[in-house]
């Protein structure tokens, strides 16, 4: 076998190795019991980095669902879950330091005079806030 024989049955081997890396998973907040009028709900939530995608579930059921906006570290949802109203503002740190760069840099500075570097969403019903999710 030759080295030219070699690297021609090697290479596209590499090439597709590096082009079916999977992206990681979803980061899982820690699910957290609520009591609501004497009803008790558990709050949970995941983010995917990858499609920057944030999903609230309650119970189980995912009740609110959005992205990031280009360089806002912040995002407000809202819902209706069994005739409740409720609402979540999230502040994710990590969304703006992964842009890399001068900005990311600008972000987390910024972030760090503010006191605010985490991934959280403050969980409201009927807009008393009622727990906090951290990612």
């Amino acid at each position: 076998m030759t080295i030219k024989n070699l690297f021609s049955g090697i290479l596209p081997l590499v090439v597709l190795a590096g082009c079916a890396s999977t992206p990681p998973p979803p980061i899982q907040a820690q699910d957290k019991t609520i009591s609501h009028e004497g009803q008790d709900y558990v709050v949970g939530g995941q983010y995917d980095e990858h499609r920057n995608v944030l999903q609230l579930t309650v119970n189980g059921d995912p009740v609110m669902k959005g992205s990031f906006p280009p360089y806002t570290p912040t995002l407000n949802l809202a819902s209706e879950y069994q005739n409740i109203d409720i609402s979540s503002y999230c502040y994710f740190g990590s969304v703006l330091n992964n842009q890399g760069g001068v900005f990311g840099a600008v972000a987390g500075a910024i972030q760090s005079s503010n006191a605010k570097s985490g991934d959280k969403c403050d969980i409201k019903i009927s807009g008393e806030k009622v727990t906090s999710l951290y990612f």
